[in-house]
Formats: structure tokens, C-alpha cells, sequence
């Protein structure tokens, strides 16, 4: 079956969890004997906006159209014609059969939906976030850092107007006058009003979504999706041989590994640390991740690091060093503060016998609930400095949870999952 996916930027450069998993679910497809090709975009100044680029990873065709955040009105975000036209262009060269989509920012939004539903006999769309739902790349985490239970445009504007808008396309004129009472912000909730009703409508150009966890999928429903449309299947991993691992003792190695963002929460984590007091010569605190992407985040972690001998600031590492990196942990911290989905990282950990301790929020408390783990509530770091100082004064706290890991679905499964879902589109079955 030929195959494209679809998503907003790609491994090397990029290795996010929707990124890492599109690469997994490549591999596997062709391994189960699958022609598959990889459609993403790349910011490169260096080149014109909306050029199309050709490269190779691990033997992926991979075409890449540059994206250099040049536009002026915020609609781009959810449709970009010119970009889908690129999209048209590779369509057309690869005839694929299946489409599997895995991010539409920054690739053409509903317009790339259009494209690929004329080409294609099966369009899938695997949710990683709630971008559907949130203009703000898909967090429901709003500027003054709160996790979000609804997105309305009056709200979603608040977060949103400080990008390039189209104040003629969205004027009082135009638009019946409507958000009036906002201000200089009615153009912003002007354009999401625009946004609801593109994305409502592109909805029938998706046989099947694909949500990983029975949280993200209600979340989807409370908001209008049409639950009949929804699959919901957790991420499936690549099998990997779980190491033999030592007796948890001080030190403890309790680490981060992820974005150094402030929605992922990694300042609570750092806070923690340095508010228990531990030592060194008790705790080891590694952050992993890439320390020039959110440069006030850094700046808070670099200050605590130096004053906190237990925290250390690693840097980002490459894919090849993974086993590495979690085979150095007894525990994992996961604390994000935005509705997580199903975090990679937790499946990564529980696959390598490493407990976790995370965010009693979202998809986190759904895989973390069933075993493996704690739960502390999100943002609340002296909740986690108290975890950690139990941890420390009762290590085996540890390995008694090393005992309850929930299994981790095989990649297998999902490659089985998209063969039987392209099947059933193909046949008609699918709902429109």
C-alpha cells in the first residue's frame, strides 16, 4: 500500500513524540511491506518560503517544503493554500493510497485535508494534541500558564493576538460587527470564528481519527466531534530487550527528559529538587533536553542548577544515546502542566523498567493510574519534593513499583490497526 504521512517537521532536526512516532510507524509499515513516503516542512532562511525541498532518512523519501513563518494574517496557521499546492505536487508523483496524517500546522491545515482527500482512498489522522480544538499548537495552555477546559474564540483570542492578523479579511464589515466588545482583539476572535467553522467542515475529509488515549478522545467529543469517527489505541513501541536493573539505592537518579518548556512543567521538577534540600550525595537529578528552545525556562533552570548541586543540566542527546540516557534512571518525572495525551517518554520508561512519576493530569494519570508509578498535583512542587525525600529515605518504594508496569502495546498492533482501517475506508465502511 502506498503510503504518505503527514506532518509538520521530521526527524533529524525535530524529535518531539509525534515526530519520533510518525518515524516508528514509517519503519514499520515498511517493514510489514508498505510503500511509504514523508511529507513535512523545515524552516530554512536560506531558501525561499513554500520551496520544495527532496532528502532520505533511514530510507525514507522524505519531501520537505519550506516554512519560514512568513505570512500576514493568522489563518495561514489552520490553511495555507500555497503550501497544500505543494502537497498537490507530491500527491501526484507518489498516487498514494493512504494518507496518514499526524500534524497539519505548517503544512497547508484544511486545504491539505482537500488535497489529499481527492488523491487518496483512505485518510487517517492520529491526534496528538488538541490542535483540532486549540489555535495555540494544539496545549489548551493558555499565556498565563493555565491548562484550559474549553476553547471559544473569545477566550482562545486572549492567546493569539499577538501574531500578524488581517484586519481588512476580518473587519467590522466583513464579519456582521461581531466581537465588538473586544476591542482591538475582535479581529483575532473574528479569524478563530473562521477557524471553528473550517475545521468543523473538515472533519468529513477524514475517514478515522485516531486517539491515543480515552482522555484526548473525550476531550475531542465534549467539543462536538462526532465520536463514531474516533478510534482510540495507544501508541505502540518498537520491542526493546528490558535490562536487567540494580536494587534502587542512594544515590537515586531521578531525571527529566523531554522539551525544556514552561508547559511541560520541567521548572516544577527543577523547583522540587531544590526545595527537598537532598544532596548529591543522595539524589542526581538529571534534565535532558535542548537548553536554547525556551530561553526563559533555561534561565530559570541554569539559576537553580547553580545553587542545587544535585541538579544537572545535560543538554539535548542524540536518538542513539536513549538507552543510554533511561538505563541511568531510577525514576522518570514527567510533570507537565498542560493535558497531556500519552506521553512517549512514560511508554519509553515502563518499557526499560524505569517507575514514573508524573502530573495526576490528562493521559497521564490514565497510563500512570494503572501501575508503574506516582501521581502529584500538577505545578505543586513541594508535592513532588515530598515524593522525592520518601523515595530517598525508602528506595524500595522504588522496586515495588518496578512491579506493577502496565503493558506496552507492540508497534505491531498499530501497523495491524492502519491496514484494517485503510481496508474498511476502502471498502466503503468508513463514516463520512
Amino acid at each position: 500500500m502506498r503510503t504518505l504521512i503527514l506532518i509538520h517537521d521530521f526527524l533529524p532536526h525535530h524529535a518531539a513524540g509525534s515526530e519520533i512516532y510518525a518515524a516508528n510507524l514509517a519503519r514499520a509499515l515498511v517493514d510489514a511491506g508498505h510503500e511509504v513516503s514523508i511529507f513535512c516542512c523545515e524552516e530554512n532562511r536560506a531558501l525561499e518560503q513554500h520551496t520544495l525541498t527532496e532528502r532520505e532518512w533511514n530510507g525514507l523519501p522524505i519531501y520537505e517544503a519550506i516554512d519560514n513563518r512568513i505570512y500576514h494574517d493568522l489563518a495561514i496557521h489552520w490553511d495555507d493554500a500555497r503550501m497544500a499546492a505543494l502537497l498537490d505536487e507530491v500527491c501526484a508523483r507518489v498516487q498514494p493510497e493512504l494518507v496518514h496524517v499526524m500534524g497539519l500546522q505548517s503544512v497547508g491545515g484544511v486545504s491539505a485535508l482537500e488535497v489529499v482527500r481527492r488523491h487518496a482512498r483512505c485518510v487517517l489522522m492520529t491526534l496528538h494534541e488538541y490542535w483540532w480544538l486549540c489555535p495555540r499548537h494544539g496545549l489548551m495552555y493558555d499565556l498565563e500558564g493555565r491548562a484550559c477546559t474549553r476553547a471559544t474564540s473569545t477566550d482562545c483570542a486572549r492567546c493569539v493576538d499577538v501574531y500578524p492578523i488581517d484586519r481588512e479579511r476580518w473587519s467590522d464589515e466583513a464579519c456582521d460587527n461581531a466581537h465588538a466588545e473586544l476591542g482591538t482583539r475582535r479581529w483575532f476572535a473574528r479569524a478563530l470564528d473562521g477557524r471553528r467553522a473550517a475545521l468543523d467542515a473538515a472533519v468529513a475529509h477524514v475517514d478515522r481519527f485516531i486517539a491515543p488515549s480515552h482522555f484526548l478522545a473525550e476531550r475531542y467529543v465534549e467539543h462536538g466531534f462526532p465520536r463514531e469517527k474516533l478510534v482510540v489505541a495507544d501508541y505502540g513501541f518498537p520491542s526493546v530487550e528490558r535490562p536487567p536493573r540494580a536494587l534502587a539505592s542512594v544515590p537515586l537518579h531521578i531525571g527529566y527528559v523531554g522539551t525544556l518548556s514552561d508547559y511541560k512543567g520541567v521548572t516544577t521538577f527543577a523547583r522540587a529538587v531544590a526545595h527537598s534540600g537532598l544532596s548529591r550525595e543522595q539524589l542526581v537529578a538529571p534534565i535532558h533536553g535542548h537548553l536554547d528552545w525556551f530561553p526563559e525556562v533555561a534561565a530559570e533552570l541554569r539559576a537553580l542548577a547553580e545553587s542545587c548541586p544535585a541538579l544537572e543540566l545535560r543538554g539535548a542527546f542524540p536518538q542513539e544515546q536513549r538507552e543510554q540516557v533511561f538505563a541511568e534512571l531510577h525514576a522518570l518525572v514527567v510533570p507537565s502542566l498542560w493535558w497531556e495525551n500519552s506521553p512517549l517518554t512514560i511508554h519509553e520508561a515502563f518499557q526499560r523498567g524505569v517507575p514514573v512519576l508524573a502530573s495526576d493530569r490528562g493521559g497521564m494519570a490514565e497510563l500512570v493510574g494503572h501501575g508503574g508509578g506516582l501521581l502529584f498535583p500538577p505545578g505543586d512542587h513541594e508535592a513532588l519534593a515530598a515524593l522525592l525525600l520518601q523515595l530517598v529515605d525508602d528506595p524500595a518504594r522504588l522496586d515495588a513499583l518496578a512491579a506493577s508496569f502496565p503493558e506496552v502495546r507492540p508497534l505491531s498492533a498499530d501497523v495491524t490497526l492502519v491496514e484494517a482501517l485503510a481496508e474498511e475506508a476502502g471498502s466503503g465502511g468508513a463514516p463520512r
